[in-house]
């Protein structure tokens, strides 16, 4: 609404509203007698107050009143201002014109189309005020259903979050859990790659969208935890190209998809390989994870599912009809594919 260029539209159009009269009661008319300049004087001060009311009505009556559900002080507010901005400018027309009753009486008007040409102000106003008036309402109402939207969003992103945040930190934990359990020497700095992951996690990942410089390095971390942990029992190959400076992505988006894998696919007493790719383009990100399957624990499937439903759920809040999900869930393999518009 107060965007520099929004402001100068609205400039624009208030002029131009306001010279309208200007306009109109310059117009060749038929009512030849009658002196226009009252009325074009007249029409300046109804549209100017019809400004003022739609700015009264779009930030403070309908917040206040009408949203508030307060309906009658509504209706009672919204009567007056309609008799002051009918009334008020039509004073000028009749002080000009006076007497309108001829001094002896009798009931008829002194000039009738003078009386013709007040009648159709009024009605040109209360037309005007009608529009406005709606107009105002719908702007207003857009906005404030906007808003709601906008808050069921971070809401429904917040419990989401809330859910991602725990699970990590399990996963993480049990992670350098099994490097103490051993007295692994690389277990110290396990911790301090842990400790860096989740000073990311809980200062930036409260906004919506963060640089994806730092979401790449936390899955860069993530994976580096990984390799730590697993040492030489299984095959992890991670690529990463393209540039990522000035991108934002949506936080801990990806990690479920990468997580997945290490938490589902690797068995020190089986083959466990895993494939992590990601590319960054100027307008989009392609994911590309592969897993084998461990065959003791496919029977988990259902608590694997857990981090996967999750992404898809943020997936769909903040980039609809942005996004490219496939998952392929085969005997032996499972692979993601995933490609957001980041544009």
């Amino acid at each position: 609404m107060f965007k520099p260029r929004n402001i100068l539209i609205q400039v624009i159009i208030i002029g131009l509203f306001l010279w309208v009269p200007i306009y109109i009661t310059s117009l060749p008319s038929r009512h030849t007698s009658i002196d226009i300049t009252p009325f074009w004087k007249s029409g300046i001060i109804r549209n100017v107050m019809i400004v003022c009311f739609f700015y009264a009505n779009f930030l403070f009556l309908i917040p206040t009143l009408y949203i508030a559900k307060k309906w009658g002080w509504y209706l009672l507010t919204i009567f007056i201002c309609l008799n002051l901005i009918i009334w008020i400018p039509n004073l000028l027309i009749f002080n000009a014109w006076t007497p309108i009753f001829p001094k002896g009486g009798g009931g008829h008007y002194h000039d009738t189309s003078l009386l013709n040409k007040v009648w159709m102000e009024v009605r040109d106003t209360l037309y005007l005020y009608i529009s406005i008036l709606t107009l105002s309402i719908l702007f207003r109402l857009n906005i404030y259903f906007k808003q709601l939207q906008a808050e069921k969003l971070n809401s429904e992103l917040s419990y989401l979050k809330a859910q991602i945040n725990p699970h990590f930190l399990f996963n993480s934990l049990n992670s350098i859990y099994s490097l103490a359990i051993v007295k692994s020497p690389k277990t110290p700095t396990a911790i301090i790659k842990l400790s860096s992951m989740m000073r990311y996690v809980i200062s930036d990942t409260a906004n919506r969208f963060v640089s994806l410089e730092k979401e790449i390095n936390y899955i860069n971390s993530y994976i580096e935890l990984q390799k730590i942990r697993l040492d030489d029992t299984a095959s992890v190959n991670y690529t990463f190209s393209g540039e990522i400076e000035n991108k934002k992505i949506a936080p801990l988006l990806l990690i479920p998809f990468i997580e997945n894998a290490f938490k589902h696919g690797v068995n020190p007493e089986e083959v466990s390989q895993i494939d992590i790719q990601i590319s960054v383009s100027e307008t989009s990100l392609y994911l590309h994870v592969f897993n084998l399957k461990v065959p003791h624990i496919q029977d988990l499937k259902a608590i694997s599912g857990f981090g996967l439903k999750n992404s898809q759920e943020q997936l769909s809040l903040l980039y609809p009809k942005k996004h490219e999900l496939k998952i392929d869930d085969k005997e032996h393999s499972f692979t993601v594919t995933l490609k957001i518009d980041i544009s």
